[in-house]
């Protein structure tokens, strides 16, 4: 067998080893993202439902893209080969992306939602307020005549 003939079955084997790492990576922003929105039991079956078809879909594209789909059994051993390792060297890592970067956003957003608060509590912020709702009033009273 040829070099030309074993380069498009190494060029499948990185793609499925590219494609388990894709998965895994979109699994923790998945994972993230469902941490962060707390559904109930049955939006989480379906979130995960929803979420195994994309990857099928993904993954079943991307192959047929690659291979004219033909499949073999080394490239389901890859694509698990790449999954367990971003599962097992990878993953903790973009967690902890992830909870820092919520963190960050999180303290940063609850001090500018404390400062707007505090801007509210301004009397002559109040004041203006009260004036333009009173000033609507009056004038949706007097269009209606």
């Amino acid at each position: 067998m040829g070099l030309w003939q074993l380069q498009p079955q190494i060029m499948l084997l990185t793609a499925s080893l590219v494609i388990g790492l894709l998965t895994g990576l979109l699994f923790d922003i998945y994972r993230r993202i469902r941490n962060l929105v707390s559904p109930g039991p049955y939006l989480t079956a379906l979130g995960d439902l929803c979420f195994w078809i994309l990857i099928s879909a993904i993954t079943f594209a991307s192959l047929f893209n690659i291979s004219s789909g033909q499949v073999r059994g080394y490239v389901f051993a890859s694509i698990a080969a790449g999954l367990a390792f971003y599962m097992h060297f990878i993953s903790r890592y973009v967690i902890y992306f992830f909870v820092v970067l919520h963190n960050y956003f999180g303290i940063g957003f609850l001090k500018i939602s404390k400062s707007i608060g505090r801007v509210k509590r301004l009397k002559s912020v109040r004041l203006m307020r009260r004036l333009w709702q009173d000033t609507r009033r009056i004038l949706s009273k007097i269009r209606r005549k």
